[in-house]
């Protein structure tokens, strides 16, 4: 069921990732499928099913409304690695409620712990050479914390909220989702 839900997930991410338009350009990897499978598919993986049929129904919602998910996660992102060029788009882009900022800060406050652990468990494992902290962006590379944080931006408070759920459930177990996602990602991409 899990597996299904993410393949439903990636088959409706596909389109909206292709089609997003960058500033100056489309991005090589715009073209590449096989690898943004192999991506989405370790991503969605570190996460529980409730957070997996949640953002499904993002998408739907998103889908009736003519908003592409993509586009905006990649936009708020902007706002930390080209500020000049996000003010010109920030009104085509959904507000964040405080609501919606409180719960993207808590989970990202576990997401970057369990990301620099494995940093210091295994220094620059499979981070595609970025970054990890926003601080370190530059205009060539953007972070994991800001590639994650405007990831986030893009959710509905549901879906944020069942992610929140899962990562103190996996907290409170002692496991660390990212090392698992940054597994499969690192074996997927051996294949």
């Amino acid at each position: 069921m899990k597996n299904d839900l993410i393949i439903s997930i990636i088959q409706q991410e596909w389109p909206l990732f292709t089609s997003t338009q960058n500033v100056d350009h489309r991005s090589p990897c715009q073209d590449q499928m096989a690898n943004f499978i192999v991506s989405r598919h370790a991503y969605w993986s570190m996460y529980s099913t409730p957070v997996l049929q949640s953002y499904l129904h993002d998408l739907e919602v998103a889908r009736m409304k003519g908003h592409n998910l993509v586009t905006f996660k990649y936009g708020y992102m902007m706002e930390s690695t080209h500020p000049d060029e996000f003010l010109a788009i920030k009104d085509k882009l959904p507000s964040i409620s405080n609501a919606k900022l409180s719960l993207v800060t808590a989970i990202m406050a576990l997401y970057m712990k369990w990301e620099l652990d494995i940093q210091v468990e295994m220094p620059g494992y499979d981070t595609h050479h970025r970054p990890i902290q926003a601080k370190d962006n530059s205009l060539t590379h953007t972070s994991v914390e800001t590639y994650m944080t405007g990831e986030l931006q893009s959710y509905s408070e549901n879906t944020l909220e069942c992610i929140l759920a899962h990562f103190l459930q996996c907290s409170k177990n002692n496991l660390n989702p990212v090392r698992e996602y940054l597994k499969t990602l690192h074996n997927g991409a051996k294949r």
